[in-house]
């Protein structure tokens, strides 16, 4: 199944063969200027191999190959090899790849793994080929190429786009005589919806909504509310703040919690699906793939899709997969034109069939919105492309290697600060301890 979630192995990437002759590639010529989509120029006669590794199933490489026959139809002068993935480890042994100049021409990778690379120097910058597709690159949602940059510099292009809102029961909001929420609903009627959804019957709490949000989900609230976010940089964080909007917002999560109207910090909700399927469950915090899943496996579901509600303005949060290049590679105009063809026709050719993510090239996005509309799901395609055109956008989880010992201080504080048992002092204590390891890095 095509996959959107990062797969890169790295320490805080949460949510996913024989490599001797890659980037062993000629020169094919210069195919800056081939158009949009990485189509023909009709002029390419010498003969390049680029080669291509995805972290996807065997069933949706086929289908990813099938497109790249019409670009090798389009391109007579540039075949794609296909090459196999690491079983495990996807990007620790992907990065030994990269260091022995084994790794393919282009690969698949997280924001994550990218920062990481990029820092490591093992990355092509990919700046003066960008600079001169513009109509392309003016191609891409706004904003998103932005977390393919350091430093001012290109380093990959993203590919698919994970976004994250509310899956509600359509039923149980008629049922409870509420209004379905709709794009900008409001915090206030967020928190209301959910008391209201909730209930105890014979000793059973069900929760109105079922959500463990997190500092970076909080952050929405605060930014929001004019204040400061969580982490102030996409990509690079200076600084972790706790700002009075945060603050309130953390404030709202333990009312709606105490109040049983929300499930308690700890509550295990790896597997909530399976009973927002059988029409138990009213409201679930999820990412947008979980729709294909409904759309084929529960098509009696009354369910709808809304962004995160705003306080006074909209922020959102969303991250990427997509593709980048080692620094090593010998042909970068052909694999350049290979990348472009992946984001366009690619992903317009496959998504329909395998509607999971948009894609962060708008073109391409059309035939996922499209797929949502015939299944009878417009509120989703329109909420996700909301969530896209948001003009706030922020991180979803540190990016950076330093991750890994800034997380401990939120793992150590957050959840007994939702329970009620901390407060803004722990908070303030949890970000000075993230600035320091921030500093020290």
């Amino acid at each position: 199944m095509l996959s959107a979630c990062g797969n890169s192995d790295n320490n805080n990437s949460g949510n996913t063969g024989n490599a001797k002759n890659a980037g062993n590639t000629q020169d094919a010529g210069n195919t800056k200027n081939a158009g949009n989509d990485g189509g023909t120029t009709g002029t390419t006669t010498e003969k390049a191999e680029v080669t291509l590794m995805t972290w996807e199933s065997q069933d949706m490489n086929n289908k990813i190959m099938e497109s790249m026959k019409k670009f090798e139809q389009e391109n007579p002068g540039i075949t794609v090899k296909l090459m196999p993935a690491p079983l495990s480890d996807y990007g620790t042994k992907l990065n030994g790849m990269i260091a022995a100049k084994q790794a393919p021409d282009i690969f698949q990778l997280g924001n994550d793994m990218l920062v990481q690379d990029q820092a490591s120097n093992l990355l092509f910058d990919w700046t003066e080929h960008a600079s001169a597709d513009t109509d392309f690159m003016n191609g891409f949602y706004p904003g998103v190429l932005d977390g393919w940059k350091v430093d001012g510099k290109n380093y990959g292009l993203p590919g698919l786009l994970n976004t994250y809102g509310i899956f509600y029961n359509k039923q149980l909001f008629k049922d409870a005589g509420l209004t379905e929420p709709k794009i900008g609903w409001t915090y206030d009627e967020f928190f209301a919806d959910m008391k209201k959804l909730s209930s105890k019957k014979d000793g059973v709490q069900q929760y109105g909504l079922y959500f463990h949000p997190d500092p970076f989900t909080v952050s929405l609230y605060a930014a929001s509310a004019g204040g400061s976010p969580f982490a102030d940089n996409l990509l690079n964080p200076t600084s972790a703040t706790v700002s009075p909007q945060f603050i309130e917002g953390v404030t709202k999560y333990q009312q709606a919690i105490a109040d049983g109207s929300m499930n308690p910090a700890t509550f295990d909700l790896s597997t909530i699906m399976g009973p927002f399927k059988d029409g138990k469950v009213a409201m679930t915090y999820q990412g947008q793939w979980i729709a294909d899943d409904l759309i084929r496996n529960a098509p009696d579901l009354q369910w709808g899709y809304v962004p995160m509600p705003v306080v006074t303005s909209q922020a959102e949060i969303y991250d990427a997969v997509g593709w980048a290049s080692p620094v090593s590679i010998k042909n970068p105009d052909a694999v350049w034109k290979v990348m472009k063809y992946l984001d366009s026709t690619m992903y317009k050719d496959v998504l329909p069939q395998t509607p999971v993510a948009p894609s962060a090239f708008q073109a391409s996005a059309s035939s996922y919105y499209d797929t949502l509309k015939a299944a009878g799901h417009q509120d989703l395609a329109d909420g996700i492309d909301h969530i896209l055109k948001s003009p706030t956008t922020l991180p979803v989880r540190f990016l950076t290697s330093w991750a890994g010992k800034a997380n401990p201080f939120i793992d150590t504080v957050w959840n007994n600060v939702l329970s009620g048992k901390g407060g803004e002092k722990e908070l303030q204590g949890m970000a000075d301890k993230i600035n320091k390891t921030i500093k020290a890095s």
